[in-house]
């Protein structure tokens, strides 16, 4: 569930330590100890920031605001186990996992994939989780763009 991949991206990265290279099980580790509570969970995303080198600010402007707003779902048995849903969906994985942390609350991380690096900060409680993620992606010539992005995720109710 997109609610699931949101609030486990959100764990990563220590500024003060040598970046430590993880193993999706030592990822799937780290997480275990999170929990949400089942229910109904509304979940939105939107761009805040873009930059990239001669970007046309109409472009760019396109690019920025509300992405998506759904509503999953949440299973006893998936909210017991986020951490595991989340790497679930990255079984085809080419993707390395840096620094991923859970720890009273907050969560960090960096995923590197071909093509972006996802760099993650964010809360989480039983009933609602906020992250902010830097993705840089290259473009040709050797720039990088930029996308600041904002994902919230609570609980509003039990399912229908």
């Amino acid at each position: 569930s997109v609610l699931l991949a949101a609030a486990c991206l959100a764990a990563g990265g220590c500024q003060d330590e040598a970046p430590r290279d993880m193993t999706a099980g030592e990822v799937a580790e780290e997480l275990a100890g999170m929990r949400i509570d089942p229910g109904l969970w509304e979940l939105t995303s939107e761009v805040v920031e873009v930059s990239a080198p001669d970007l046309p600010h109409e472009i760019r402007n396109r690019m920025i605001g509300p992405r998506t707003r759904q509503r999953n779902c949440i299973g006893p048995e998936q909210a017991s186990r986020p951490g595991a849903n989340f790497l679930a969906m990255r079984a085809d994985s080419e993707c390395a996992y840096r620094d991923f942390t859970i720890e009273q609350g907050e969560m960090r991380g960096t995923m590197i994939c071909p093509g972006v690096t996802a760099r993650m900060a964010g809360r989480y409680a039983a009933t609602s989780y906020e992250l902010g993620m830097a993705m840089e992606s290259p473009m040709p010539g050797g720039a990088t763009m930029t996308l600041q992005v904002r994902a919230r995720g609570r609980r509003i109710g039990n399912c229908g």
